[in-house]
């Protein structure tokens, strides 16, 4: 992307968000200076959060900062959270608070390990005037479950008889809404994906996952999915994606932050 492309697209983001974050904790040097340079022109705040090498699960647990109990329950495994995973949720969470603390209406929020997404034929400008004036949250960049296929179907089908007898989690509602729907050219609305890497949101989803994470009880993006797909606020994936995660091609990169 030529240096005056490269601005531009900047500009859609640094015009349309009142304040822009990229989560990171503080001996993540090499990916700060990283994102420092790919995207310089870009008014982003390197945001600290949590680091698992200073985190203890039983601290956490006394505090009522992380439930295991409530995580066991809310998983699909029966599993409670890795203190990666906690620690992640933790950052994002602070990022919400922070949030509401500033009064910012709506946010991008950026993991430390995205890059641009260079496909030619990325239009910015387009994909925000699709976005309705109602949206509460936006992915940037999201993993599985963006289309409905018949392997997919058949599988929701399969999940709405595992609920009917008791061994599926999930509501009905959310079985329902697993894969993103058509929207507009540039936008589908979301369904339950993976990644926290890039998304967007506003100051009501802001006060939603703080209620819905105090204490802490699922992974971040998790969180997400849980809300977007019982419908409690109006989600959307850009098509294409504008990042992506480079960490998770890398996975001695990502298990060093999160295993």
């Amino acid at each position: 992307m030529m240096i005056n492309q490269q601005q531009e697209f900047f500009n859609h983001f640094n015009t349309f968000f009142n304040h822009i974050y990229v989560l990171t904790i503080e001996r993540a040097k090499e990916r700060q200076e990283a994102i420092s340079k790919e995207f310089e022109g870009l008014n982003f705040n390197f945001f600290y959060g949590f680091d698992k090498k200073n985190l203890d699960n039983m601290e956490l647990e006394q505090n009522n900062i992380y439930s295991s109990s409530k995580a066991i329950k809310n998983s699909r495994y029966n599993k409670p959270m890795k203190l990666g995973e906690i620690a992640c949720s933790m950052g994002h969470k602070a990022i919400y608070e922070d949030m509401i603390a500033n009064n910012y209406s709506n946010a991008l929020i950026l993991e430390d390990d995205v890059s641009i997404n260079n496909e030619p034929g990325i239009n910015l400008e387009n994909i925000f005037k699709q976005l309705p004036k109602n949206w509460d949250l936006v992915y940037f960049d999201y993993f599985k479950n963006d289309k409905a296929t018949l392997v997919g179907t058949t599988k929701q089908l399969v999940y709405h008889l595992q609920k009917k007898l008791g061994f599926l989690k999930w509501s009905h509602t959310t079985i329902s809404n697993l894969y993103a729907k058509p929207f507009s050219a540039n936008l589908k609305i979301a369904g339950y994906h993976d990644f926290t890497s890039a998304y967007a949101i506003n100051l009501k989803t802001a006060k939603l996952l703080i209620e819905k994470q105090t204490p802490i009880c699922n992974p971040a993006d998790h969180a997400l999915s849980y809300i977007i797909t019982n419908k409690l606020i109006n989600a959307y994936i850009t098509v294409p994606k504008i990042f992506f995660q480079k960490s998770q091609t890398n996975k001695e990169m990502y298990n060093s932050y999160v295993e």
